[in-house]
């Protein structure tokens, strides 16, 4: 078999094993960053794998609002059993390792959201976003807040971050009724 069509299977493989060992859907952004941490592909050749891989059938591209999420589909995952030996024992040991050192904060990161954005014509300066999804990307809740400076908006992102899970908890309390 030719070197480069070897190299494109096991780059696509790769991306396959990866995807699956993290076992939940991940945004092309964490995809492009485990494989360019890791000198695996650049960007350019993970975007056209993630496309074949998706037009195989053996990905699903899932899109909610503005997240777009890839799973291994059932086709997928045959494909990565029938074929993982043809990845090297080196890259696999090396992808469960960033797994293991990085599944937590992968996830974190793809449930907890927060961002500013500089506002102009209002009474504002900017406006904070804050979100909370589900791990699946389902967005359970949204907060815009206009703030007057930059240095509020990243102290509401940072608290955003540190603590959604409570404050989505006091909000939602808040909004039922039921303040204890």
């Amino acid at each position: 078999m030719d070197y480069s069509i070897s190299r494109l299977a096991e780059s696509k493989l790769i991306l396959l094993y990866f995807i699956e060992k993290i076992g939940f859907p991940l945004s092309n952004s964490e995809i492009c960053q485990f494989s360019l941490e890791k000198n695996y592909m650049d960007y350019f050749s993970v975007q056209q794998y993630l496309s074949e891989l998706v037009e195989a059938h053996l990905l699903e591209k899932n899109k909610n609002k503005n997240h777009t999420r890839y799973t291994l589909t059932k086709d997928g995952k045959g494909m990565i059993n029938y074929f993982v030996s043809h990845i090297s024992e080196k890259i696999k040991n090396e992808i469960d390792i960033y797994v293991q050192q990085n599944k937590k904060r992968i996830h974190t990161e793809s449930e907890v959201i927060a961002k500013y954005y500089a506002q102009s014509n209002n009474d504002y300066d900017y406006i904070v976003k804050c979100s909370l999804n589900d791990s699946d990307g389902t967005n359970i809740m949204e907060i815009n807040v206009p703030v007057a400076t930059q240095q509020q908006a990243q102290i509401i992102c940072n608290n955003w971050k540190d603590n959604a899970g409570r404050l989505y908890g006091t909000i939602l309390n808040i909004l039922i009724g039921d303040e204890k």
